[in-house]
Parts: structure tokens; sequence; C-alpha cells
């Protein structure tokens, strides 16, 4: 009994424990003694080794959870940022799928603006041509009247210079021909000029149409007409300072070359300096093209030249309602007319 309750002490000196209690018991046959002691001490170093690797157990164990812990804050984390992309994931999904459907329809609206554009320009195009051909006949027509009218003033002179009666009978007969012809023509001529006005109107409306789908027409501050832009200033140069101004913008002063740009000018109210000037050659007027004027129709009655140094020209707003060229002094200072084709 005292054997088994030595070896049931768990302490650090259970072996030098047993060691007494065998020296301290009496037992009849010491052989049996010695190997009871040898087999006790077996034990002792037995149970020592497992105590010893049941501490390195627990402590791997020990290490083992607090892998676990840290794998399992390591999971929580990585399931966290896992539930975080798929969120964004999902997110960039929808936006992709609704930059698409934008994709689509900028598209679809970008081809409807081509077809309506390439109809716009086709359009453009016939009237374009439908005016030059009027042009060319309106062109033929004034050399034929003109023709006839040398012929007329001719036969005239000649009507004159004959004193027979048979001779101005027949120049009188020949005479009504040639006036009724003329006025079949200026007819025509009246008719074609008619129509021509229409498809310059129509013209207009038909780049009025295209120029905001195709590019930003005139810049702003600008006014459209026709193919062309005009800016009209707000404050007053002379005329040398005045085309100065429109170089920088890119332009010219203002060159009439329609009844259109007569009456637009018409409708402002304003003396303006217009592209027109006789400095170079005092008598002559030319446009800023180097082209001489060929109509006075710009100018009120009385005649452009004052009998002072007016070399530089205007249009300028009468009582009588109508706009009219007149030369002033190139240092005077007037408002101004920049004009320049579209963009």
């Amino acid at each position: 009994m005292q054997e088994l309750l030595c070896f049931s002490a768990g302490s650090n000196e259970e072996r030098n424990q047993l060691e007494t209690c065998y020296n301290t018991t009496s037992l009849p046959q010491d052989r049996d003694q010695s190997d009871t002691s040898s087999r006790v001490i077996d034990l002792c170093t037995e149970r020592d080794q497992l105590q010893k690797e049941r501490d390195q157990c627990r402590k791997n164990m020990n290490q083992l959870k607090r892998m676990r812990g840290q794998l399992q804050s390591e999971r929580d984390q990585l399931q966290s940022e896992r539930d975080q992309l798929q969120s964004e994931r999902d997110q960039l999904l929808k936006e992709r799928d609704q930059l698409q459907s934008e994709r689509d329809q900028l598209l679809k609206k970008r081809d409807q603006l081509q077809s309506e554009r390439d109809q716009l320009l086709k359009e453009r195009d016939q009237l374009l041509k439908e005016r030059d051909q009027l042009q060319s006949e309106r062109d033929q027509l004034l050399k034929e009247r003109d023709q006839l009218q040398s012929e007329r003033d001719q036969l005239q002179s000649e009507r004159d210079q004959s004193e027979k009666t048979d001779d101005k009978i027949q120049l009188q007969e020949r005479n009504n021909a040639l006036t009724k012809d003329r006025d079949m023509l200026r007819d025509r001529v009246s008719v074609l000029t008619n129509e021509k006005v229409a498809l310059e109107k129509r013209l207009s409306v038909s780049e009025q149409n295209i120029c905001p789908k195709m590019c930003n027409c005139c810049p702003e501050g600008w006014r459209l007409l026709g193919s062309s832009c005009y800016f009209l200033s707000t404050q007053r140069k002379t005329w040398e300072e005045s085309r100065l101004d429109c170089m920088n913008r890119g332009a010219n002063l203002m060159i009439i070359n329609s009844e259109e740009e007569r009456r637009f000018l018409c409708g402002l109210n304003k003396i303006v300096w217009i592209g027109l000037t006789d400095s170079v050659t005092g008598r002559t007027r030319k446009w800023m093209r180097g082209t001489p004027l060929t109509t006075a129709s710009y100018w009120r009655s009385g005649g452009p030249y004052g009998g002072g140094v007016e070399n530089c020209v205007v249009v300028r707003y009468w009582s009588s309602g109508y706009r009219e060229g007149w030369n002033y002094q190139c240092s005077y200072t007037q408002f101004w007319m920049c004009e320049k084709g579209l963009l």
C-alpha cells in the first residue's frame, strides 16, 4: 500500500520519495526489492517524459489556438473585403450597363444627326446648282438685252438719219419688233431675278439650318446672314482703326454684294464704315478686295464728292428712310461693320 501511495504522487520529488520508501520498507527478499525499485524508477522516467510531452503538447495546442484565432480574424477580414469587392463589382457592372446604354443612345442620335446633315447638304447643293443655272441664264439674257439695245440704238440712229418715208417705216417696224423683243426680255429678266431672289432666300434658310448642326457658325456677338458673319461695333473709330480692328478679328470691313446685305444695313439705323474707299486714287472708289465700285446705287443724290478730303465711305440712314453711301474724311470716327465667312 505504501508503495502504491508513493507511486500516485505527482510532485517533482516523487523519485526521491519512492527511493526513500523502498529503503525504509522491509521486504522479505532483496532480489524482489531490487526488481521493484528498478521498475519504479523506469516508470518515473517514463512519467517525466510523458509530462514533458504533455507540456509540449499543451504549448503546441496554445500556439495552435492563437494561430486559429489569428486565422479566423484574417478569414473574417478577407470575407469583409470580399463582400466589399463584390459590392463594388456589382456597382461597376451597373455603371457599365448604364454607360453602355447611354453610349447606344448617343450613337443613335449621332447617326440621326448625320443623316439630317447629309439630307440638308444635298438640298443645299441642289439649290446652289439651281442658283448657278439661273445666274447663267440671267447673264445670257442680259447679254442678249444689251446686244438688242445696241442694235436698237443703231437703228434709231439710222432712222434719224433717214429722210425717206419707206426707210422710216421699215425702221419703225424693226424698232417696234426690237422693242417688243426687249420688253419680252425684260419680263424674262424680271422673272429670273425674282426666282434668283427666292432661291437665295431658300439657300440662306438652308444654310442657317445646316450651320448649327455642323459647326459653331459665327462667334459670339456676330450675326449670321447668308454665308457670312457680321459684327457691328459698339464704339466709334476712324476708318483705318476700324479696318485694323476687323483684321484683328480675322475679318474685313463689310463689302456689299447683294440687295439682302443692303437691307441688312438699312435695319441698323446707324452710320457705319464699310470696306469702300477712294483714298488711293482720289476719284475711283474700290472695295477692300481691290475691285472698283460698278454702281452708284449706294450714293445719295448730289454725288459722292463734297469738295473736301473725303476718301472713306460710310452707309448712313437718312430721314427719307433709305440708307445710302457717302464719302467721309477717314479721320472721322464712326461705327463700323466687319464681315467674314462662316467657320
